[in-house]
């Protein structure tokens, strides 16, 4: 996954954050410089801007009920929201290693249009 630009680097703070129709509500904590795009054949097909955060930097707000997973990959797990259809977030683990990355556009308060994601090579790379 992507690693932080120093030079971008700024201020984390805690956004709000939900699916289309609110039945999914969560925090994350971000500081919008890690923002990326992802070329997996999954990541292609629902063409999201995402943030990677550290476990500790996300909270679920919801009971868990309200979603549907999907991924078996061993490393990854999508959540999705029973309503709407909107992917929240993916729960990570890799190399002993575990994040949660979100839907930037879940977000709320945030320029989203502005934000300037990279490009992950997950096709080659996952």
């Amino acid at each position: 996954m992507p690693e932080m630009k120093s030079q971008q680097k700024q201020t984390a703070r805690w956004y709000p954050a939900s699916c289309h129709c609110k039945n999914v509500t969560f925090k994350a904590q971000t500081d919008l410089s890690g923002a990326f795009t992802c070329n997996c054949s999954f990541c292609v097909r629902r063409a999201t801007t995402l943030l990677k955060l550290d476990p500790e930097g996300f909270e679920l707000q919801s009971d868990k009920n309200k979603l549907s997973a999907y991924g078996n990959s061993g490393f990854s797990r999508h959540y999705f929201c029973n309503n709407c259809g909107i992917q929240c977030f993916t729960e990570i683990t890799r190399q002993g290693a575990e994040a949660v990355i979100v839907n930037a556009a879940c977000l709320e308060g945030i320029d989203f249009y502005s934000l300037k994601p990279s490009l992950f090579d997950g096709k080659n790379k996952l």
